[in-house]
C-alpha cells in the first residue's frame, strides 16, 4: 500500500476537525477518489 499524499492527509485532518456530517463526508469522497485514481491499474495490467 502506498503512503498518501499530502492532499489526501490534509483532507482526512480536515474531516476529523469538522462536526459537520456533510462537510466531513466532503473531505473523505475527496480522499476515496483521488486514492481510487492513483491505484488502477495500467492498461497493460488487464491485459
Amino acid at each position: 500500500m502506498r503512503k498518501l499524499s499530502d492532499n489526501c492527509r490534509e483532507h482526512l485532518e480536515q474531516a476529523l476537525q469538522t462536526d459537520d456530517p456533510s462537510e466531513k463526508d466532503f473531505h473523505i469522497r475527496q480522499v476515496m477518489q483521488v486514492y481510487g485514481v492513483d491505484h488502477l491499474p495500467d492498461e497493460s495490467d488487464a491485459e
